[in-house]
């Protein structure tokens, strides 16, 4: 439950690897912070090796197996220790190996990341300074051979973790070219050479892990880069799934529960992965707040996930000190109220329909994190029985299947929330395309907004059945060099379009614009009011709160083997500091009283980890308490 990814990529210029390693030390550090998993180093970025090997070359300033000797002080722990291999990105080879560069379809040239190479060698780099690998030619067979070495030499029974394994979608370099050309697959063609890219990646993915298997059978087995909800055809070749969403460095603090939810209903287990860094990996020195931690780990808990903390190991080889006192101040909590999550599934009758499209899945698990919802996350083919609302938002892609399935659901009672080019002609919604201006206007009372709002995007033309709810305003005209008037965008028509905004035809809400990728955009506070008062229209919520805030978040889940409820309450609001969103305060919020619908009755609410019993009351279905003071996570259990 409580990981830590140990990073290791240790230039050859520095020497004394591994000098101030002392087991026992080691050994200590690791047990007092509560770690149950920590994966270390077999083969870094650098390209070299922590253990004497025959394949690759151990680092020149190591002069013994520290990885062994870390594995061995790792288990003495009593925790595991799976080892990593470095794949997409390691500078000796791709230094000594032209022919090993992962090439870019488009520009021809070799895929870097961070920082372009100079021929000036003294020129300084601020940033990381890779040449990616591709995997599936000359270089696989390193790859092979060193999985072969390291499964040879250490007992892999803990897993094997394989790093930058899929970069781009399609390799032009000559190896690929080739191989396209034997498969009658014309390497000019973006198509082809992206087919075969997935082609020869599954077989990558399949013997490796094949290799390992033939030693430790079952092992865990990872290929990072292939826990993209956007990539399902690497999704079954991962024996877990690891989710790197540093939130300080992209995605903030909203991107991990929407993939964690679609991970999550593959049935296996699932980290979320976050860093002990203020920003990002690597970064020697930079500390994050020991409750902003607490919070994220707390916040992986609280969604059914196991927890994965990046750190990044001193040349000479000692665990920080500082460090692992801020990860044992977290790792101390998730022992306290881990319990609560295994074993447990999302308490929800909401879905969202994934689009794979991330603006529009962003701004839609938004909109109903913002609504203090907890929600799973559906595709085509997914049962949709259990829901009492779907959500699908613009540029889902949607079968005749899925159309007739999601029509039943709506016969049924479901209520069914589409936007932009999702809707469909079976529900009363015929698109004729999207409208000929580049931005217009939303006319619909919200709070004390009555006048056409900016919608951010353009809506679709489309035909609707139903009581219109909004109407669109277009601009007098689309805003180029031949006119345009004032700073930003051209002012609004003084009558309605012809076409709706947005239309409820029963159970059904359609609006017009791309409005959560219009939110995830700009955040504009009237759209999320709009969408949100929309939503409530056709759904009534399972859970009520007296007052929450917008950035407060809430977490619901039930035992599948034991009687209880948990209702995790998260509280941080996220701040930008230079180019860093971080958590710096926690808030208490006092006198929240929740309303929750269940189906069974409730013989206690009690306050984890203060295991304090409190007051509640139930009726017409509903059970009803308050929780005096929550201060960053409070987990409420409800037994029955």
């Amino acid at each position: 439950m409580r990981c830590i990814h140990l990073d290791f990529h240790t230039s050859p210029a520095i020497d004394g690897i591994g000098s101030k390693f002392n087991k026992a030390e080691f050994t200590k550090m690791v047990k007092d912070a509560k770690i149950d998993l920590m994966t270390v180093f077999a083969k870094c970025h650098h390209g070299y090796c922590y253990y004497p090997t025959k394949v690759g070359e151990m680092h020149p300033g190591l002069n013994f197996n520290l990885l062994q000797e870390q594995i061995d002080a790792i288990h003495d722990a009593g925790a595991e220790a799976p080892i990593y291999i470095t794949m997409g990105w390691s500078k000796k080879d791709a230094d000594e190996h032209p022919e090993w560069h992962h090439i870019d379809f488009f520009k021809k040239t070799p895929i870097y990341f961070g920082t372009v190479p100079s021929d000036d060698l003294d020129s300084p780099i601020y940033d990381c300074t890779w040449t990616t690998l591709c995997p599936v030619g000359p270089y696989k067979q390193h790859l092979i051979d060193i999985t072969r070495e390291v499964c040879e030499q250490f007992d892999t029974t803990d897993g094997v973790f394989y790093d930058i394994c899929f970069m781009k979608e399609a390799c032009a370099c000559e190896s690929c070219k080739a191989g396209m050309k034997e498969m009658g697959l014309d390497p000019d063609n973006y198509e082809d050479a992206k087919k075969y890219y997935r082609i020869k990646r599954i077989e990558m993915m399949k013997e490796l892990t094949g290799i390992v298997h033939e030693y430790t059978p079952d092992a865990p087995v990872f290929y990072n880069g292939g826990a993209d909800q956007n990539r399902p055809e690497y999704h079954p070749y991962q024996t877990h799934y690891e989710l790197e969403d540093l939130p300080t460095a992209w995605g903030g603090y909203d991107l991990m529960p929407l993939r964690a939810k679609f991970f999550e209903k593959y049935g296996k287990k699932f980290w979320g992965m976050t860093g002990k860094f203020h920003h990002a990996w690597g970064e020697f020195g930079g500390f994050k707040n020991k409750d902003a931690l607490k919070y994220e780990c707390a916040d992986m808990v609280s969604i059914g996930a196991s927890i994965s903390v990046g750190d990044h190991l001193h040349p000479l080889g000692a665990l920080d000190e500082s460090t692992y006192a801020v990860i044992g101040h977290a790792f101390d909590y998730v022992e306290k109220i881990e319990k609560y999550s295994e074993n447990t599934k999302a308490y929800t009758d909401i879905a969202i329909w994934m689009s794979h499209d991330y603006e529009a899945d962003m701004g839609c698990s938004k909109i109903i994190q913002l609504m203090h919802l907890e929600f799973d996350v559906i595709e085509s083919g997914d049962d949709i029985s259990k829901y009492n609302c779907i959500v699908i938002p613009e540029h889902a892609k949607l079968s005749c299947e899925d159309k007739r399935s999601l029509s039943e659901f709506v016969a049924r009672g479901g209520a069914l929330v589409m936007s932009g080019d999702s809707g469909f002609k079976e529900v009363g919604i015929d698109i004729k395309g999207p409208s000929e201006y580049d931005l217009d206007y939303i006319s619909c009372k919200v709070d004390e907004i009555v006048t056409p709002f900016l919608s951010y995007t353009k809506a679709y033309v489309a035909e609707c059945e139903g009581e219109v709810l909004a109407k669109v305003y277009e601009p007098y005209f689309n805003r180029t060099f031949r006119h345009f008037c004032g700073h930003k965008n051209t002012p609004f028509k003084p009558e309605a379009a012809e076409y709706p905004a947005l239309v409820k035809n029963g159970n059904v809400l359609y609006f017009a614009h791309p409005i959560f990728t219009a939110y995830n955009k700009s955040g504009n506070y009237v759209l999320e009011r709009y969408v949100k008062q929309a939503i409530e229209k056709v759904y009534n919520k399972n859970v009520e709160f007296s007052y929450y805030p917008s950035c407060a978040r809430v977490r619901i889940r039930k035992s599948e083997n034991d009687n209880f409820y948990a209702i995790h309450m998260l509280y941080a609001p996220p701040v930008n500091r230079g180019n860093v969103c971080l958590l710096e305060d926690f808030p208490p919020l006092y006198n929240t009283e929740i309303s929750l619908k269940v189906g069974e009755e409730i013989k206690r609410v009690v306050l984890v980890p203060q295991n304090k019993e409190i007051k509640f009351e139930q009726k017409d279905g509903k059970v009803i308490f308050n929780v005096e003071k929550m201060e960053l996570h409070q987990l409420v259990v409800l037994e029955y």
